[in-house]
């Protein structure tokens, strides 16, 4: 992966989120918070990280955003104005603070270097003596991961369960 492809991914990602928030439009905000933990979901699985990319996009982009357009279809506001956005003086403070930061954070921060590579040599030569684990898929999974492993349960559980109480409501 090339440094421009993910500062682009990035960048797309950033304003996809800015734009969730200025929009007056809920229907217009929610698909584009599909759209950004979609794309987050992409950057998960281009940093290897396939287990946290598929969970993203399930819960991210799929059953969050089933219960937001069920919450916007069921919200009996109007937001009058459909499809403008609408700036208040501390939300472009915000914005250009929000931007000030990254950037600074973006020429301060030294870049990663040997990251996938060195992460891989490193459980390839030390994943059975570290887990015990014959196969390395379940060293990484449920040996160094399972913590993680057990919070994206958690994570799904919670989705699944608030999807159905939701959606199952009358009213």
């Amino acid at each position: 992966m090339t440094d421009f492809f993910l500062e682009a991914l990035l960048f797309v990602i950033l304003l996809t989120g800015t734009l969730s928030l200025l929009f007056r439009d809920l229907f217009v905000s929610v698909i584009l918070l599909a759209i950004f933990s979609f794309l987050s979901s992409l950057l998960f699985y281009v940093a290897h990280a396939p287990d946290v990319a598929i969970t993203e996009a399930a819960v991210g982009a799929g059953v969050t955003t089933l219960i937001f357009v069920w919450a916007v279809k069921a919200s009996s506001r109007a937001t009058g104005e459909s499809g403008s956005i609408r700036l208040s003086l501390g939300q472009i403070g915000d914005l250009v603070l929000v931007l000030f930061l990254g950037a600074l954070l973006y020429f301060i921060l030294p870049p990663l270097e040997g990251g996938p590579e060195l992460m891989r040599d490193f459980l390839t030569h030390n994943g059975y003596r570290d887990t015990g684990a014959f196969n390395l898929v379940s060293a990484i999974y449920l040996g160094y991961r399972a913590f993680d492993t057990f919070g994206e349960t958690i994570v799904l559980l919670c989705a699944v369960t608030g999807s159905i109480y939701f959606l199952s409501r009358h009213g």
